[in-house]
C-alpha cells in the first residue's frame, strides 16, 4: 500500500513470544518496516523489558506451549533479560500478580 497508493502503514505489536524468538509477521514487518518506534517499559528489577514472559497459575515461568496463547496479565508478565534469562520474578512484581497463593 506504501509503494503503490502512498498510503502510510502503522503497525503495533509484540516483536517476540515468550521463549524470545521472533512470530513470523514481526519479522517481515522488520525487514520491509521504514522506520521502527520501540515502546519502552521498565522491569521490576529497574531494566528495560524486552520478554513478555509467560506465566503459570503459580506466577512461575511456562518454558514449553503453543507459540501464541490468549491471556492479559494472568498469563503474562513484561520482563528484562537477565531476569528471563534466571526465570525470576523479584517479589515486588510477584505481590502484584492476580494469585491468591503465591509462597
Amino acid at each position: 500500500m506504501v509503494d503503490y497508493i502512498g498510503v502510510n502503514v502503522i503497525c503495533y505489536g509484540l516483536r517476540t513470544d515468550f521463549r524470545s524468538n521472533l512470530f513470523e509477521g514481526s519479522r517481515r514487518l522488520f525487514e520491509v518496516a521504514d522506520t521502527i518506534d520501540e515502546i519502552k517499559s521498565t522491569c521490576t528489577c529497574g531494566r528495560k523489558t524486552i520478554i513478555n514472559a509467560r506465566i503459570d497459575s503459580a506466577g512461575d515461568f511456562v518454558q514449553e506451549g503453543a507459540q501464541v496463547e490468549i491471556g492479559g496479565d494472568d498469563r503474562y508478565i513484561a520482563v528484562c533479560r537477565k531476569c528471563w534469562r534466571n526465570k525470576r520474578i523479584s517479589q515486588a512484581a510477584r505481590a502484584t500478580l492476580p494469585f491468591d497463593d503465591m509462597d
